[in-house]
């Protein structure tokens, strides 16, 4: 029926507004609700594209001024930069900063129709009208409980920290190894020069006993003594080639480069003495406990537990909604959440204990580190100030002895024979210095990750250049 305004007739009042103005607006919510959401796009995986990609990171020969090779600090920024795991580690740190957003958000309000009104007016014989449609229309606004929003945030941000110390623990890690990595390829070179010269030397000594065979001054046993000490010395040729190969492969693989690339490597020889490390084992000790990534992880981890048990009170209270009405969800089946509070509890104390664990090894390893380098330390001063220089020494007069006839062949022989054990231990204790030494520093903190991963361009440094297609990885410090 047509109502009056006082002022005459006019047109009856539609509840739902003009059918126009319904047809402009449906289109615009839709919009709006469709403008926040992403679309689905695919990406897929090749192995055989991955192995290509790794290909492109190639090591150019490229011979330098110097002439003395990379160090294995610039060799060790390469690898932080570069090396597959570690992105695989950076990977997981843009999941925990992705989580932080998400921790940060406000719980979605919640829409909803009861069409229970609607259902009692038709059950009551009646023609449920507008009224009855509207009323079933809702809207609640889930609250946060008092300090859930810190905690959630706060947890999500030390799990972060966490993610991002693992990286650096990870890096503090490759940098130990290629260091020692370094070395082991430096002392493998160095043991395979020494075997060529030791097989020259027995090579001249089997020719003389062969002559003197000939001569009828040496007996077919010693001249067969001869021959089998050249060709033990040609197997140890061999098998110091082939462990030149494993240690250039295992450089390679932690470089992330091919394993058929040969570096150039430039080694400090004062780094084994250097005098940080004569401080103390305590003071070792003090100095590991501040600056190790490892332990830093393990304390992010333990605030993260922390803030994960202020989530777990905070979660006890109900959980209240409001909006076009009240809604109020009590934890009577889940126990007010006292066991959730009992498992964050328990994952706190169980990280508590882990830091202590932690730095009881720590501990260990630096006194068991130092330790093994200052017995290798006093091995190598003996070897270089007594049984070296008394070998070759021996060996020089035992030759002007058999000219002159005081000595027998098989005597010469044997001091041979001791010159081959004096120079092979020497190598080997030079390279159990290098390597306690570094495995020494890397304990106590000394070693860690270069901070700015910048490998020398190519016709600046000896031995190779770095050169890849896709972007390098960065360091996240």
């Amino acid at each position: 029926m047509p109502v009056s305004n006082g002022r005459g007739p006019s047109a009856p009042i539609s509840r739902g507004g003009p059918p126009g103005a319904r047809r402009r607006v449906a289109p615009l919510l839709a919009g709006a609700l469709l403008a926040g959401c992403v679309s689905y796009r695919p990406a897929p995986l090749d192995p055989a594209e991955v192995l290509r990609d790794l290909e492109h990171l190639s090591w150019t020969a490229a011979v330098a001024d110097s002439g003395s090779g990379y160090t294995p600090r610039q060799l060790a920024a390469l690898a932080v930069t570069h090396q597959p795991e570690l992105r695989v580690l950076r990977a997981e740190l843009g999941v925990a900063r992705a989580r932080l957003v998400e921790a940060g958000r406000l719980p979605d309000p919640e829409l909803g129709w009861d069409a229970m009104d609607a259902v009692a007016a038709a059950i009551a014989g009646g023609d449920p009208g507008s009224q009855e449609v509207v009323s079933g229309l809702g809207v609640m606004f889930p609250l946060l409980r008092p300090g859930e929003g810190d905690a959630l945030t706060g947890a999500a941000e030390w799990r972060r920290v966490a993610a991002l110390r693992r990286v650096l623990t990870t890096e503090w890690e490759l940098t130990r190894d290629v260091h020692l990595a370094c070395e082991a390829v430096v002392a493998a070179e160095r043991r395979r020069d020494q075997t060529a010269e030791l097989t020259e030397l027995a090579g001249s000594t089997d020719a003389y006993f062969r002559r003197a065979r000939n001569a009828g001054a040496a007996t077919a046993i010693q001249a067969n003594l001869a021959a089998g000490q050249l060709q033990a010395l040609r197997l140890d040729a061999v098998a110091a080639d082939a462990a030149l190969e494993r240690a250039r492969q295992s450089l390679n693989a932690l470089l992330g480069l091919p394993p058929s690339l040969e570096l150039r490597i430039a080694v400090d020889e004062q780094a084994s003495s250097a005098p940080e490390l004569e401080r103390t084992t305590a003071q070792l000790l003090a100095h590991a406990v501040e600056v190790r990534p490892d332990l830093a992880e393990l304390l992010a981890r333990y605030q993260a537990a922390e803030q994960e048990v202020r989530l777990a009170v905070a979660r006890q209270f109900p959980l209240v909604a409001v909006g076009t009405g009240i809604r109020v969800t009590p934890g009577w089946f889940s126990g007010f959440g006292r066991p959730a509070i009992g498992t964050a509890l328990a994952r706190r104390e169980q990280l508590r204990v882990e830091l202590r664990a932690l730095v009881h090894r720590v501990r260990r390893e630096i006194a068991a580190a130092r330790a093994r380098w200052e017995t290798a330390r006093r091995e190598l001063e003996v070897l270089e100030t007594g049984l070296l220089p008394n070998a070759e020494s021996t060996l020089e007069l035992s030759r002007a002895a058999f000219a002159a006839g005081e000595m027998t062949l098989l005597e010469s022989l044997a001091l041979q024979r001791s010159l081959v054990e004096a120079r092979t231990r020497h190598t080997e204790a030079r390279a159990e210095l290098a390597e306690s030494a570094w495995v020494l520093r890397s304990a106590a903190g000394l070693l860690l990750a270069p901070a700015n991963p910048n490998p020398p361009p190519a016709g600046r440094s000896a031995g190779a250049t770095a050169t890849a297609r896709h972007e390098p990885g960065t360091s996240p410090r």
